[in-house]
């Protein structure tokens, strides 16, 4: 695959596994599309049980070729420590690669687990083909794999994040201490524990009911008592916990009681009250969110991030504000590679990504719109196409100087295209356009040129 082809299918591949809901259809194409790129004969996701057995979760493979559907390995901590495994038949394997290619009846593989912050194995991406000559270098599998392994990190937290909530309910079910929640406009309860619903028949008894019909029936409104007011400021946003006393009315017995507003889990406004015999006691849940919007290599935002951000600030940009789009391309990456390999070549990116990032105008600024190619969004009333000139100088300087790599040292430019909003276009996907073809323009001319959008049409 050339370069080019290669970057298509890496953007093609973040496009599909992109957002925080993990679909087997988005999983099943992933695997096509990697094994369709270094051309195996399949692929598969194991899935790891807490028995230590892998079982297949998806498969995606050329003909009659299957994987297999379960397994077990003696490897699985040596294989939750490593990024891409990458064995061929005819290496200089040991014992365990031997037994890998054997489970699998392959002459090659390409695996990458994925693993949680205690290294303990999740699942595993496979790889698998019986021509061993097929074996991809490790550097052309990583970028993909990292791309599918996240993005099966979200499955594995959702997963572990579902059994946590099923676990917590059966804690909350068996701590002895009362809780319910209701809405914090209508009051219809939205959950009660076993230890609160026993005592009025059960949790049946609660469910679609206003708070006060359940506690105090006969009641027609909301408790002169209840402390909501407490809990919630002037805009309704939840303010802190409200501790106070009360005295159950049909037994006598007494209760400290904790009310808190939150948000529930369909957006809507909450109220917790939980309730133990003079105890204080307070659940927590913590929520994880996993983000996907950032380059594997250089941490920088990635395109999808730059197309939200930039259409974001256009439909924030008041006259006469302006947006100034960068797109900066690097004149001579693929010398770095062809001179000092590709570890360099990503060693130079990251070493230009920090150098983006330290100029006060980019800082927060710069994106990586993939490949050797960084985008910049610079506005602000302030700014002019001068400054953009001035800060397009100041690049071309630092170019001026050797890259010191840890292999050499090495020379390149950037030729960078500036288009202008609102003049040379009203949304980000026609700015970057107009800046791709005024980056193209400025190559034209040489290294380390620069070219506005608004010169395309004299040129």
């Amino acid at each position: 695959m050339t370069q080019k082809v290669k970057e298509t299918t890496r953007m093609e591949l973040a496009e599909v596994l992109a957002g925080n809901q993990v679909e087997t259809e988005n999983v099943l194409q992933a695997l096509k599309m990697i094994r369709e790129s270094i051309a195996f004969d399949g692929g598969a996701v194991y899935q790891a049980e807490r028995s230590g057995r892998f079982y297949l979760a998806e498969q995606q493979a050329a003909g009659q070729c299957a994987a297999a559907p379960s397994f077990e390995t003696e490897c699985a901590a040596w294989l939750a420590q490593q990024a891409v495994i990458c064995i061929g038949r005819g290496g200089h394997n040991g014992q365990r690669e031997t037994e890998l290619l054997d489970l699998f009846g392959a002459d090659a593989l390409v695996m990458s687990p994925v693993a949680d912050e205690n290294w303990e194995l999740h699942e595993l991406v496979v790889f698998f083909d019986r021509d061993q000559e097929k074996l991809p270098p490790e550097t052309a599998v990583r970028l993909p794999l990292l791309l599918l392994t996240r993005y099966l990190s979200v499955r594995v937290y959702q997963s572990k994040l579902w059994r946590a909530r099923r676990s917590l309910e059966s804690v909350l079910d068996n701590t002895g201490i009362d809780i319910y929640v209701n809405d914090f406009n209508t009051h219809d309860i939205l959950y009660v524990n076993q230890s609160m619903a026993a005592p009025y028949g059960g949790k049946e008894q609660f469910l679609g009911k206003k708070c006060w019909q359940i506690l105090f029936p006969g009641q027609n409104g909301p408790c002169a008592f209840c402390p909501q007011e407490k809990i919630a400021d002037e805009d309704g946003n939840p303010t802190k916990v409200y501790t106070w006393d009360y005295q159950r009315p049909f037994d006598g017995a007494w209760f400290r009681v904790f009310s808190a507003a939150f948000q529930w889990e369909d957006g809507r406004m909450a109220h917790v009250v939980s309730s133990a015999d003079i105890t204080d006691n307070k659940q927590k849940e913590a929520l994880i969110q996993y983000m996907a919007n950032y380059d594997a290599l250089t941490d920088l935002p990635n395109r999808r991030m730059l197309l939200s951000e930039g259409q974001a600030r256009i439909s924030q940009a008041q006259p006469p504000e302006k947006l100034y789009l960068m797109f900066f391309d690097i004149d001579g990456f693929k010398a770095i590679n062809d001179a000092y390999g590709h570890d360099a070549g990503d060693a130079f990116l990251l070493q230009l990504s920090r150098f983006f990032s330290e100029i006060p105008l980019l800082q927060e600024a710069i994106y990586r719109n993939g490949g050797d190619e960084f985008v910049a969004l610079v506005g602000g009333e302030a700014i002019t196409k001068e400054n953009i000139r001035n800060l397009s100088r100041f690049i071309h300087l630092r170019f001026n100087r050797p890259w010191v790599l840890k292999e050499g040292q090495a020379f390149c430019n950037t030729s960078i295209g500036v288009a202008c909003y609102p003049e040379d276009g009203k949304s980000i996907e026609t700015l970057l356009r107009t800046a791709d073809l005024a980056m193209y323009q400025a190559k034209k001319s040489g290294p380390g040129h620069v070219c506005f959008g608004s010169e395309l049409k004299t040129k």
